[in-house]
């Protein structure tokens, strides 16, 4: 049975953030992917530019009519539908203790830091513009949550972001007694 709740959603996040990275100081990252689960902070260079974006589910519940609270009950679905909340995450090179021992001058700092935070509007622009206001009569409700940083590890930082979207699939219909 294909994922029509979690999948379409997060397909269209990674295209609005791949294209959003696109226009930031960092330019296009060298993958923009899926990934299926809490991805490992390591960034690349390449021809077309250097770090990596993702969009991961996190998780996939049903709500109440209140939405996006929680369902207490497995048979809330016809009443609130499923809320599916993604994480989308972009790390870049950074500079770091060179191999004499020298760290980093205030103006490669100063320079990681613009990268990262036009990073972080790239991803709250993909959050605020990627779903359309109407798709088939229906509005789609949606809660961005915080951005966070990414500690330095390995020459790369970044930052990761939060958005609970609610789904428009539901629960699947009831196969017939029989």
């Amino acid at each position: 049975m294909p994922d029509n709740t979690a999948l379409p959603l997060a397909q269209a996040l990674l295209a609005c953030l791949c294209a959003a990275l696109d226009d930031t100081v960092g330019g296009p990252v060298c993958s923009c992917c899926l990934a299926p689960g809490p991805e490992p902070i390591d960034c690349c260079e390449c021809a077309e530019g250097e770090g990596k974006a993702w969009v991961r589910v996190v998780r996939v519940f049903p709500t109440s009519a209140r939405w996006p609270l929680p369902a207490l009950d497995p048979s809330a679905c016809v009443a609130g539908g499923y809320a599916v909340e993604l994480e989308l995450g972009v790390t870049r090179c950074v500079a770091t203790i060179d191999d004499d021992g020298t760290p980093p001058t205030c103006e490669q700092r100063n320079a990681d830091t613009i990268k990262i935070l036009e990073d972080a509007a790239a991803m709250r622009a993909a959050v605020s513009c990627c779903y359309p206001a109407t798709e088939l009569g229906r509005q789609w409700r949606s809660i961005p949550g915080e951005w966070r940083p990414v500690e330095p590890q390995g020459g790369c930082a970044g930052g990761v972001m939060t958005i609970t979207i609610e789904s428009a699939d539901c629960c699947p219909p009831a196969a017939p007694p029989g």
